[in-house]
């Protein structure tokens, strides 16, 4: 009887409206007659009655939750079996490169919706628990969506790629990156399955700018590819897209802020989106946001066209064989129609189909932070990237896209006109939008920071003038907020704004969002109510018995997966500073699970 109490006051209180609806028939019926009898009863016998209706329809609509989470399809992890492991250490079998895929990429598919199935809803998310935890030595910051599969979960830290057991943690093998390679950056490991060519292969890229293919099974390289031109500037920060035996790379750059370090004028380098053969490494072909930069701004301190770079992961359109990319802005003038830009190419070719410019004349580099620098451009823009994912829709007609400036736009796919924008926050240079959101069948949910720092020095952080930091429930057809949350944190007394930087991700009816202070929540994707929270700025002992700590979330965010959650915990870029809105430096991969 307890059990139904607890059910009926949270159903009756929390979900009464959609009570009603659920049971509008039964209620009808049933107070139809307990109103007829009214007259021949006392006032307190006929609310006793009716409360006792209310309580037996709030454990009946538990019931019927219930058998609406039976009623889902099951996820194909779920028939996968195969011999318990040890906890941490050596596994005692081997990667199973055809156990079932569970999630793989940054934006979970090519459509980049961060939408995910699986098994964690709001009725069982506040029964999440960790499982393990892994940390990394000498490293004091955590990159790269892991793939996972019903077995193992592919993983970055510093320049090693590990596999791991998914249940376990213990370790299948590890790749290192040798010679020139540096840490691991790239915003995914990318897994892709076996065909008749070609062994099942993870990429990943790194600080350097090179791509590796990997062979999945057994860690062994196949190959390795400079991604880019210039090999002391060029990057990969996004995550990689593969079709059809391509794979499409991101290439970013440094030079926005090496340029404060560097001698010579800025900058000479510029964004690109370069397709590889998935199967050799060799380059197919490369699209380049700007020409060269041949033009003199001023002698000795600048020069252009440059920047534009690409740092968000691609958006594959297999119908209309496009790739839809998001660019940053220019580094200094000239500024170029392909800055702070969503541009649809051609996926055989790299061959520009449209371009939808969101801002003009958006110049800046790390030199703008330096007073009076002639190395900044005059006058600087705002630095408001695209560096959140474009999303395809459902619809396949509608990309939905999110800049630094604060403001959500939805594009027409065929030709890039704009359906409409929001402009939900004011905007900085770390968002805005920053690193991604997330789309269910109704809603785009966007988190803005409207927080900044002094990218070059790593100077005193915090939020700009106006500010308005929170998560934003958007309609998708017309752009109006439907809801808001603005979650918070204490720091020394002071109630302080819970900033949202990392990506986005919903699965079912909860959408996940991992804070600069460390902590991940779940809301309710209907209203925003907060459901669920871990705080991941902790110490611990991992599964190896290595020393750990979480620190700042970032970047990937949170990766929903099949029964449970990765979170990646620890941020040094721009670094991380500890203080009252990042939690800082760490060395964390959590996994969380439901109850076996």
């Amino acid at each position: 009887m307890s059990t139904c109490a607890n059910r009926a006051q949270r159903h009756v209180l929390a979900k009464y409206p959609l009570l009603a609806v659920n049971y509008w028939s039964l209620y009808t019926r049933m107070l139809s007659l307990y109103f007829h009898k009214m007259q021949q009863m006392t006032m307190r016998t006929a609310v006793f009655l009716i409360l006792v209706l209310l309580f037996l329809s709030a454990c009946s609509d538990n019931r019927n939750e219930t058998q609406e989470a039976n009623d889902r399809p099951s996820l194909p992890f779920q028939s996968y079996v195969s011999p318990p492991q040890p906890r941490g250490g050596s596994c005692e079998d081997a990667v199973d490169v055809a156990a079932p895929l569970i999630v793989n990429g940054f934006g979970y598919n090519h459509s980049n919706t961060r939408n995910q199935p699986s098994l964690v809803d709001s009725g069982n998310v506040d029964t999440l628990a960790v499982n393990f935890r892994h940390a990394q030595e000498s490293v004091n910051e955590k990159r790269g969506a892991p793939a996972v599969t019903a077995q193992a979960i592919f993983m970055t830290a510093g320049k090693q790629l590990h596999a791991i057991n998914r249940l376990s943690g213990c370790r299948y093998w590890t790749f290192t990156a040798a010679g020139n390679g540096g840490n691991f950056r790239s915003a995914s490991i990318l897994f892709v399955e076996s065909d008749e060519a070609s062994p099942a292969r993870l990429y990943v890229a790194d600080f350097n700018g090179i791509v590796y293919a990997v062979d999945a099974a057994s860690g062994e390289p196949i190959w390795q590819t400079f991604a880019g031109t210039i090999p002391h500037l060029h990057f990969v920060t996004g995550g990689m897209q593969h079709h059809a035996g391509k794979l499409f790379v991101p290439v970013s750059s440094k030079e926005v802020l090496a340029t404060t370090l560097l001698p010579g004028a800025c900058c000479s380098s510029h964004g690109m989106l370069v397709s590889l053969d998935a199967q050799t490494g060799e380059v197919l072909w490369q699209f380049h946001t700007t020409e060269d930069a041949h033009a003199v701004v001023l002698p000795g301190e600048r020069i252009g066209p440059n920047g534009a770079p690409v740092w968000a992961t691609p958006t594959l359109d297999t119908r209309r064989n496009a790739i839809f990319i998001g660019t940053g802005q220019n580094y200094t003038e000239p500024a170029t129609s392909t800055s702070d830009a969503i541009i649809s190419l051609d996926m055989d070719s790299g061959a520009v189909n449209w371009v939808f410019q969101a801002r003009e004349n958006d110049t800046w580099n790390g030199n703008c932070g330096i007073v009076n620098s002639l190395r900044c451009p005059d006058p600087a823009g705002h630095d408001f990237d695209f560096g959140a994912a474009p999303i395809l829709l459902k619809d396949g007609n509608t990309l939905i896209a999110g800049d630094k400036g604060g403001v959500v736009y939805s594009i027409q796919a065929d030709t890039g006109a704009l359906n409409w924008s929001n402009k939900v926050s004011r905007g900085s240079t770390l968002g805005g939008i920053h690193w991604g959101m997330a789309v269910d069948e109704r809603r785009v949910y966007a988190a803005a920071t409207d927080f900044t720092i002094d990218k070059a020095s790593g100077g005193l952080a915090d939020l700009v003038a106006g500010a308005r930091p929170g998560i934003y429930a958007l309609n998708l057809a017309s752009g109006a907020i439907e809801w808001e949350a603005h979650p918070t944190h204490m720091f020394e007394g002071l109630v302080t704004p819970s900033l949202v930087s990392a990506s986005l991700a919903v699965s079912n009816d909860l959408l996940f969002a991992g804070s600069l202070d460390g902590v991940v929540r779940a809301f309710d994707t209907r209203d925003g109510s907060e459901l669920w929270s871990l705080d991941t700025a902790i110490a611990f002992e991992d599964v190896n018995g290595v020393e750990g700590n979480g620190g700042t979330i970032d970047s990937v965010g949170v990766v929903v997966a099949g029964d449970g959650l990765l979170i990646n915990s620890g941020y040094s870029t721009f670094q991380g500073v500890d203080g009252r809105y990042q939690a800082g430096p760490g060395n964390a991969l959590f996994v969380l699970a439901l109850p076996r």
